[in-house]
C-alpha cells in the first residue's frame, strides 16, 4: 500500500482552487440580471420589471452546464408580482455554438434551449427563449416541473387529503376520514424530489386511533422512491421498528405510477446537523459536549442499523464508487481540460490502497448518511430519507457522515472566517478531526469495523463533494472543501503505513 499524503498526490489538486470566470459568472446574480436587462426587449424597454434574479442550478452535462434561474419580477401594467423560472444550457468557450437558424444576434437560440423559438412570444409565457451571448446562455420559460409531475398533486390540500385516505386503509388502518390537511413542501430540488410534510386533522370518531400526524408524501425522479420503499419495509420487519434504539418512519404505501411514497413521521426538535452548525460556530466546551454525546448515540443507532439483518438487493462497492467519481471528472474536463490529469494520482492512489485492503462484510447500509438524515428528539435518534439504501460494507456509512461532518464544520468556519486566518485553522481542522474520530470509536464499541476503509471512503467522498463544488458551481464552498480535503490527504494514516511503498 502507499500512503495518500505526498505532494505526487496533493498538489495536482491546487487546478480546483477556483473556477473558471466564465463559469463563475453565471452564478453571480448581478452579472445574469445585467444580461437579461440587456438582451430581453420587455425588461430593457420597462414594460416588465426585474426585481431580483436568484441562480438556483447550474450543472455538468457533457459539453454543456443546464442551468435554472428563478426570477422575481413586476409585470408592469397588470400590476402585482410573480415568478418567472428560466431553464436552458450554458456552452463553455471550449463548445462550438449551432448555427441553425442563428441571426447576427441570436445564435441558434432554439437548438441552444432544446427547446423551440417563438420570437412573437411574450416574456414569461410558453414558447419565449432568449439568448444571453456575453454569458454563452440560452434560456427558456419553464411552466412545471416535468420530471416530477406528481407535485401538484401532493401541494393541493383535497387532493393530498383523499390520496393519504387512501392509502392509510389500504395500510390496515381501515376507513378514515380527513378532516383538514394542510400540505407543506420541506425540500424541493427540482427535477429530482420534493418533499411534502401534511398536517392532519381526522374526523372527530378517529381522535383515539392513534392515526399519523403528520403524514409525509415524497416523489423522486426516478426509481429513488421505490427504492425507499422497499428498505424502510425490509428495516421495518426488524426489530428496528420498535424505536428502542432508533426512530424510523413507518412505511405506508408506494404509488408506482405516479412515484408517491407514503410514510409516517419520524420525531424531531432538531436534526444533527444544525446542532452540529451551532454547537462549531459556538465553540463553548457546553456545545461541543453536547454534540460529542449526539454524535455518539448516533453511532450506536448506526450500528444497530447495520447489525439488524434487513436485505436488499443491490450491492454498492468502492470501486463502483471510484469509477462514479472518475466519471463526474471525465465530465468536467469536457469542459475544463485540465482537471483530469489533477485528479488522475489521487484516484489512482485510492485504487491502489483499495486493492491492498480487504473489504468488510457486507450490511444494510443507509448510503446517504449525513447528519441532515439525523433527526434528534429528546435523546431519541431518528434516521430518515432511505432512497439509496443498499448492501455495503458498514465502512461507506461511516466514511460519508464523516466527510459530510468536516464539510458542515469547515462551511461554518469559513463564514465566520475563521478558516481563513492562519494559525487558527490547524485548531479548527483538529476539532473537526477530534470529532470524527469520536463517533468512530463509539461506533466500534459496538460493531466492528476497518478504520483503514473507513478513511478510504471518507478520502472518496470529501473528493466528491469538492467536485460537486464545481459540478453544481457553488462558489463559496470550493476553497473550504479543498482545504478538507488536502489537510484529510496529509493527515490520514492508513495502517502503518508512513513511507512510500511500504
Amino acid at each position: 500500500m502507499m500512503p495518500l499524503n505526498d505532494d505526487l498526490v496533493v498538489d495536482p489538486l491546487t487546478a480546483f482552487a477556483s473556477l473558471p470566470e466564465w463559469l463563475a459568472a453565471c452564478m453571480m446574480p448581478d452579472r445574469v440580471e445585467e444580461a437579461l436587462r440587456r438582451h430581453v426587449p420587455e425588461i430593457a424597454d420597462g414594460q416588465v420589471r426585474l426585481l431580483s434574479c436568484v441562480p438556483q442550478r447550474l450543472r455538468a452535462k457533457g459539453t454543456r452546464w443546464l442551468a435554472r434561474y428563478r426570477l422575481r419580477v413586476d409585470p408592469g401594467r397588470e400590476g402585482g408580482d410573480g415568478d418567472v423560472v428560466l431553464v436552458g444550457n450554458l456552452w463553455p468557450p471550449s463548445a462550438e455554438l449551432p448555427d441553425m437558424g442563428a441571426t447576427a444576434d441570436r445564435p441558434g437560440v432554439g437548438e441552444l434551449a432544446d427547446h423551440p423559438v417563438a420570437t412573437d412570444a411574450p416574456f414569461g409565457t410558453s414558447g419565449w427563449s432568449c439568448w444571453l451571448p456575453e454569458l454563452r446562455l440560452a434560456l427558456h420559460v419553464e411552466l412545471a416541473d416535468e420530471a416530477l409531475p406528481a407535485v401538484p398533486s401532493l401541494v393541493e390540500p383535497d387532493l393530498a387529503a383523499r390520496l393519504i385516505e387512501s392509502v392509510l386503509l389500504d395500510a390496515g388502518h381501515g376507513e378514515v376520514r380527513v378532516a383538514s390537511c394542510a400540505p407543506d413542501v420541506v425540500r424541493y430540488k427540482p427535477g429530482s424530489r420534493c418533499t411534502v410534510v401534511a398536517r392532519m386533522t381526522y374526523a372527530e370518531e378517529h381522535a383515539d386511533r392513534g392515526l399519523p400526524d403528520p403524514v409525509v408524501l415524497k416523489t423522486h425522479q426516478g426509481d429513488k422512491g421505490n427504492t425507499a420503499w422497499q428498505a424502510m419495509r425490509a428495516l421495518w420487519d426488524t426489530e428496528l421498528s420498535d424505536g428502542k434504539v432508533v426512530t424510523l418512519a413507518e412505511p405506508l404505501a408506494y404509488r408506482p405510477r405516479e412515484r408517491i411514497l407514503v410514510q409516517g413521521p419520524v420525531p424531531g426538535e432538531q436534526t444533527l446537523k444544525e446542532l452540529a452548525r451551532t454547537a462549531i460556530a459556538d465553540g463553548s466546551d457546553r456545545a461541543l459536549g453536547r454534540l460529542r454525546d449526539e454524535l455518539a448515540r448516533t453511532a450506536v443507532a448506526l450500528a444497530a442499523l447495520h447489525g439488524c439483518g434487513a436485505t436488499y438487493g443491490r450491492t454498492a462497492t468502492f470501486d463502483e464508487e471510484l469509477a462514479e467519481v472518475d466519471e463526474v471528472i471525465a465530465r468536467l474536463a469536457q469542459s475544463v481540460p485540465e482537471l483530469r490529469p489533477a485528479a488522475r494520482p489521487l484516484l489512482t492512489r485510492m485504487r491502489q490502497n483499495a486493492g491492498a485492503m480487504p473489504d468488510d462484510p457486507a450490511v444494510c447500509v443507509h448510503h446517504d448518511f449525513r447528519p441532515a438524515q439525523v433527526l434528534l428528539d429528546k435523546g431519541a435518534i431518528g434516521f430518515i430519507d432511505f432512497d439509496g439504501s443498499c448492501m455495503a460494507e458498514p465502512a461507506l456509512d461511516l466514511g460519508r457522515f464523516r466527510a459530510k461532518l468536516r464539510d458542515i464544520g469547515i462551511s461554518v468556519l469559513a463564514a465566520s472566517g475563521q478558516p481563513m486566518a492562519g494559525t487558527p485553522l490547524s485548531d479548527n481542522l483538529a476539532l473537526l478531526d477530534d470529532l470524527c474520530e469520536g463517533f468512530l470509536a463509539a461506533y466500534q464499541d459496538h460493531a466492528a469495523v476497518s478504520r483503514d476503509r473507513v478513511l478510504l471512503w471518507e478520502t472518496c467522498d470529501l473528493l466528491t463533494a469538492m467536485l460537486h463544488a464545481w459540478t453544481k458551481v457553488r462558489l463559496a464552498r470550493i476553497g473550504p472543501r479543498l482545504t478538507v480535503l488536502t489537510h484529510q490527504l496529509r493527515s490520514a494514516r492508513f495502517g502503518d503505513l508512513t513511507s512510500a511503498g511500504e
